[in-house]
C-alpha cells in the first residue's frame, strides 16, 4: 500500500509542477496580452496586469498610482480618447528580464507614443512603468 501511495504522489508532483509552469505567463506573453488590452481601449484588461503601484503618464497625470487608481486614470483616458489603432514599433529586454515596449497609438486625432516596462515581482509579470505621451 505504501509504495501505490509513494507512486501516485510521484505522478501528481510532476504533473502539478508542470501545469503551474505551462500556465504563468512569461514577460514577453504578457506584453502581448498588454498590447491586446490597449488594441482594444479597454482599461480593465490593461489595468489587470499592472503592479500594485504603477507609474503611470498620461496627459494630465505623472504620479506613481495604486492598481485601482491607475485603472481609472485608463478608464477615463480610453473614454477621452477611442483607440483607433495601436502598433508595437520596438521591444526588448533587460539583464534582469524586464520587459518593453514601444507603440504607436493612433486616436484618429491625435497620436501618442506608448512605452511599457513589464518586471517580475514574485513570480508574476507584472506592468510597472505605463507612459502615453502626445507625439
Amino acid at each position: 500500500m505504501k509504495k501505490n501511495s509513494f507512486n501516485l504522489i510521484a505522478l501528481i508532483i510532476p504533473a502539478f509542477l508542470f501545469i503551474n509552469f505551462i500556465s504563468i505567463a512569461g514577460p514577453e506573453e504578457t506584453a502581448t496580452m498588454v498590447t491586446t488590452a490597449i488594441q482594444a481601449g479597454n482599461a480593465a484588461d490593461v489595468s489587470k496586469h499592472f503592479n500594485a503601484m504603477v507609474d503611470l503618464t498620461l496627459p494630465g497625470y505623472d504620479d506613481s498610482y495604486s492598481k485601482a487608481q491607475a485603472g481609472q486614470i485608463m478608464k477615463e483616458f480610453f473614454a477621452q480618447n477611442p483607440v483607433k489603432s495601436f502598433k508595437i514599433t520596438r521591444q526588448g529586454s533587460s539583464p534582469d528580464g524586464s520587459q518593453y515596449s514601444i507603440g504607436t497609438l493612433d486616436t484618429g486625432k491625435k497620436i501618442f507614443r506608448v512605452y511599457f516596462l513589464i518586471k517580475s515581482v514574485n513570480g508574476q509579470n507584472l506592468l510597472q512603468q505605463l507612459q502615453v505621451q502626445e507625439n
